[in-house]
């Protein structure tokens, strides 16, 4: 009886072996483990908020063995690689491992790089002013001078380290053909003491809010006063050439203004009726953005009788 029983159960045994066998056979054949790389970013985790990390990959290359059916789902944000640094303090540690972690069947054949030498600093803040530089031409005869910078400083965090190194933070303005005043918002650079970027760290603002004043040099000359005579004298008399005292005024104005001012005209004097000399006080007319010494002049038409 017991021949029997296992007479009977042994076909079904190897049976059952042989369809196992046969379907690991069609499974690797129609969905075979395969590799493929991807990129992956590397995470902290775990770190003290009091400290930072430094030099950690921004990421590593992992190269993933999984079936092929699972592998055309997976997505490289599916990988993570990190660090865990709970319970670490500042200093050192050479040869740091990136630990990497696959969902499903799969498994990170190969991480590059697998590790790296890792600092532990302290987390550190600064404020310092900002500095405002210019660069570029204006155009000749013009000049620019800084009128405000909002913020007039900033904040820097990060490692200690990094943050101590931090030496001054610098606006750059390109003046290159400038004419009038302007307001722009240009990105900020904080240095080292030998002019060096300092990266790795935050900086707060990233901009500064600049207006600057562009004038015209201005010059002094001599300019010439003049007058017009309008209207007829009296019977029996005519009128001469009109005489101003001072006869010049000293002008002081933008370049381009004074290069054009070449006399300035005080108006007409009106001789109507008149039979002897006519003097007038008048204002020195002046163009926009000029002044004058004197700022009136006296101006005197001689009136003669007619030969």
């Amino acid at each position: 009886m017991k021949y029997t029983k296992f007479h009977w159960w042994l076909p079904k045994v190897l049976c059952l072996i042989a369809a196992s066998v046969f379907w690991l056979y069609v499974m690797n054949e129609q969905n075979p483990i395969m590799t493929s790389t991807y990129t992956v970013p590397v995470e902290v985790r775990n770190l003290d908020r009091s400290l930072v990390a430094l030099n950690v990959p921004k990421s590593v290359r992992v190269d993933v063995s999984m079936s092929r059916n699972n592998l055309m789902r997976l997505r490289s944000d599916d990988i993570h690689a990190y660090v865990d640094l709970q319970n670490v303090t500042d200093g050192e540690y050479p040869n740091t491992k990136i630990a990497v972690s696959v969902p499903g069947d799969g498994e990170a054949v190969s991480v590059t790089p697998g590790y790296f030498d890792l600092t532990i600093d302290p987390y550190a803040v600064k404020s310092l002013p900002i500095t405002v530089n210019f660069f570029g031409n204006l155009p000749s005869g013009y000049k620019a001078n800084l009128k405000t910078a909002t913020p007039s400083s900033l904040t820097v965090a990060g490692s200690s380290s990094s943050v101590a190194a931090v030496n001054r933070a610098v606006a750059s303005v390109n003046l290159t053909g400038k004419t009038a005043g302007f307001t722009e918002f240009d990105s900020i650079s904080v240095m080292d003491e030998d002019g060096n970027t300092v990266t790795g760290i935050d900086v707060m603002p990233t901009q500064v809010r600049v207006t600057v004043d562009v004038t015209e040099e201005t010059k002094t000359a001599n300019v010439p006063l003049t007058a017009r005579v309008k209207g007829t004298p009296a019977a029996g008399y005519r009128a001469g050439q009109p005489l101003a005292s001072p006869l010049v005024a000293t002008v002081t104005a933008p370049g381009s203004v004074l290069d054009h001012l070449k006399s300035i005209n005080l108006g007409e004097i009106d001789v109507t009726g008149a039979s002897s000399d006519v003097t007038v006080q008048l204002p020195v007319p002046l163009p926009e953005g000029a002044t004058s010494v004197p700022q009136t002049a006296s101006v005197t038409v001689p009136v003669t009788a007619a030969e």
